[in-house]
């Protein structure tokens, strides 16, 4: 990669020259073409760069040494070569990549009559051992790039949503996803971004969490602020960190890889999410006061009042969220 990056320098000053006029795009084609040689050491199995150079030994072939319109092939070559170096085989960047840490997931059983006109086309209700769940779940972004850049004031935030769970048969092979009611986070830019993209639920309010580490146990906190009332996720965990067991409820509810958007009756968009698989923290005591009617709608009132059947806080890890695309 070294070598690489010293290659696209020397095209950058090839094409800085570009503004010295005629001597400028001798100088240029000097240094593309030394490019060119440093390039095809590199990548000898890209057939682009032998067609460059076939073009440029046609070029000189037929050159008589004037200014005529042969000269606009070498303009055309400078900015062939660019393209080779710099976008020919680029690795595609991910839509997001962050670090999701200390996730708290308080998981709830539900009647699947609830969620029905939430479902996405073409996806169905998950369930394990025959129960379905919806899960509060807040946790950190850090170290969040948007399309392989970090946008300021927006790298490090809380968030907090109400999921449910879906899967999606494609290929042979079932894809598990979740499904959001809502999500909300502290900056009024995530907010448009996710909804106006990926057609998400996002809403803003005013945020704040905290962690807490003790001798033995930590505390974590969520608190996300809505008509004046602070709902609050607060939890106290053991250090230790314990592997989430295989086939485990604990395991259905965070190994969950695809996100799904219901954007009307008929269209549904897909996006993956990609990262190891997480350890868990023990939960000894839980505390949750969150006014489930007004934050997400009398569907999901009867919440206030329900305990939740877990609770599990995972340690979390690098994540990647792909490009979406439409599904019927």
């Amino acid at each position: 990669m070294e070598f690489l990056k010293y290659i696209k320098f020397i095209n950058i000053i090839a094409l800085l020259f570009l503004l010295f006029g005629g001597y400028g795009i001798a100088f240029t084609g000097i240094f593309q073409v030394i490019a060119a040689f440093l390039f095809l050491l590199h990548d000898p199995k890209n057939k682009l760069i032998y067609i460059y150079f076939v073009l440029v030994i046609i070029f000189f072939t037929f050159w008589d040494g004037g200014f005529g319109w042969l000269f606009l092939i070498p303009i055309t070559l400078i900015f062939f070569l660019t393209y080779i170096i710099h976008f020919h085989r680029r690795k595609s960047v991910s839509f997001l990549t962050a670090n999701w840490k200390n996730l708290a997931l308080i998981n709830y059983e539900i009647n699947p009559s609830i969620l029905e006109k939430h479902i996405p086309k073409g996806t169905e209700l998950d369930d394990y051992n025959g129960k379905h769940y919806v899960s509060l779940v807040g946790f950190l972004f850090q170290n969040t790039k948007l399309l392989g850049w970090k946008i300021p004031f927006h790298s490090n935030f809380e968030e907090v949503n109400l999921r449910f769970y879906v899967k999606r048969f494609e290929n042979n092979e079932w894809k598990r996803g979740v499904v959001f009611i809502k999500e909300i986070v502290p900056k009024p830019a995530l907010t448009l971004v996710a909804n106006t993209i990926y057609k998400e639920h996002y809403q803003t309010l005013p945020m704040k969490h905290s962690s807490l580490p003790s001798e033995n146990n930590s505390k974590l906190s969520y608190q996300w602020k809505y008509n004046n009332f602070w709902n609050t996720i607060e939890l106290i965990t053991e250090k230790e960190l314990l592997p989430i067991e295989e086939n485990s409820e604990a395991h259905f509810i965070c190994e969950h890889y695809f996100g799904y958007t219901k954007k009307n009756d008929t269209t549904t968009f897909e996006y993956e999410v990609k990262h190891p698989k997480w350890e868990q923290h023990k939960v000894v005591e839980t505390e949750i006061k969150v006014d489930f009617e007004a934050v997400y709608g009398s569907d999901f009132g009867f919440l206030k009042n329900t305990d939740p059947s877990s609770v599990i806080v995972a340690k979390g890890s690098e994540i990647s969220v792909e490009n979406k695309k439409r599904i019927s």
